[in-house]
C-alpha cells in the first residue's frame, strides 16, 4: 500500500471533521442564542421542529446565560435545535396573537375590543400561527394581577417564549422591527385590557375595572399614587370620558389630578395617555362597542 493510500482515509475523516465544525460555527441558531445571552437573556433548547424540550432535559429549566454551557447543550442535542428564552426578570412581556383561523383570531378578538393597531415600530415576531409581540413592562406595573387569557386567540405570555430563528411544522418563527432589548413600552389599550378581569369566560363586555367609581374618586383629591400612575391616568381619563364629560373639561381634570400627585407625571406623558384613550374611546362609540 503506497503512502499516498494511507494518508486518503485520514484525510477524508480531517475534511468530515471541519465540515461538521463549519456547519456548527454557522448556524443560525447558535448565532442567534449566543447574541440573547450578550443582551442579557437565558436561553434553553427545544427539540428541532417542535416546542417540545429534548428527552432527558428539562427543558426552560435548563434555560442559561453561560455560552459555554449553551455551547454544551448544542453540541449534545443538535446545532439546528429550536431556542427560547426567560421572560422572567427581564422586564418583558408577550402579546401572543393566533391567526390560525378567523374564528380563532386574536386580531379580530383585539378589533371587537375597540383596538385597532399597527405593530409595524414593535418587537414582533411572526410565528407559524400569528405574532408575538414583545413590550417592555412599565415601573410600577405587577404582572402577577394581570390576566394571561385576553380573549380569544390572546394571550399575555410572562414566563417563556420560542423565538426565531426556531421551525414548527416546517414553518419559520421571523424577527421583525425592533430588538428585544428596544421594544416599547406596554401600550395603554393593553395595560387596560390585561388589568381587568370579564365577569364570564374571556368576553370583553360586563369587565370589571381596576379601579372602583370611590377609588377614582380618591385620585381626583389625592393625586395619582406613585407606582400606578399610568394605570390610574389611563383609568380615571377613561372613566371621565364614558361619563360624556367634554374633552376638553376631562383633560384638565386629569391634568389637575396629576398636579396633585406627590410625583407628578410629565405634562408629555399626560398628553400621550389621554390622547390614546380618547382615540380608544371615540372608536368605541363610533363601532358600537
Amino acid at each position: 500500500m503506497s503512502e499516498h493510500t494511507k494518508k486518503a482515509p485520514e484525510q477524508k475523516f480531517g475534511d468530515q471533521v471541519q465540515e461538521t465544525k463549519n456547519k456548527f460555527i454557522k448556524s443560525d441558531y447558535i448565532i442567534k442564542s449566543h447574541d440573547l445571552i450578550q443582551q442579557g437573556y437565558k436561553v434553553y433548547l427545544l427539540a428541532q421542529g417542535t416546542n417540545v424540550p429534548y428527552e432527558g432535559s428539562r427543558g426552560h429549566l435548563d434555560a442559561t446565560n453561560d455560552v459555554h454551557e449553551l455551547t454544551d447543550m448544542f453540541l449534545k442535542y443538535g446545532a439546528n435545535s429550536n431556542i427560547g428564552i426567560i421572560l422572567k426578570d427581564t422586564g418583558l412581556v408577550v402579546l401572543d396573537i393566533d391567526r390560525h383561523s378567523v374564528q380563532t383570531s386574536g386580531l379580530n378578538t383585539l378589533r371587537q375590543a375597540g383596538v385597532s393597531v399597527s405593530f409595524d415600530n414593535e418587537a414582533v415576531e411572526v410565528t407559524p400561527r400569528g405574532l408575538h409581540v414583545f413590550f417592555k413592562i412599565p415601573d410600577g406595573l405587577d404582572i402577577a394581577k394581570l390576566k394571561r387569557n385576553i380573549g380569544v386567540g390572546l394571550e399575555l405570555v410572562t414566563d417563556k417564549i420560542t423565538v426565531a430563528p426556531s421551525i414548527k411544522n416546517g414553518e419559520p418563527y421571523k424577527h421583525l422591527g425592533r430588538s428585544f432589548s428596544e421594544a416599547n413600552l406596554m401600550p395603554d389599550w393593553l395595560i387596560e385590557l390585561v388589568s381587568n378581569v370579564a365577569t364570564s369566560g374571556n368576553t370583553q363586555n360586563g369587565r370589571i375595572p381596576k379601579y372602583s367609581v370611590k377609588e377614582r374618586w380618591q385620585m381626583v383629591l389625592n393625586g395619582f399614587t406613585e407606582g400606578e400612575r399610568n394605570l390610574q391616568c389611563t383609568s380615571i381619563s377613561g372613566y371621565l370620558l364614558r361619563l360624556g364629560i367634554p374633552t376638553k373639561v376631562a383633560y384638565e381634570i386629569v391634568d389637575l389630578v396629576n398636579s396633585r400627585s406627590s410625583v407628578p407625571l410629565a405634562d408629555k406623558e399626560i398628553n400621550t395617555i389621554f390622547r390614546s384613550v380618547y382615540e380608544r374611546e371615540k372608536r368605541r362609540l363610533l363601532g358600537g362597542q
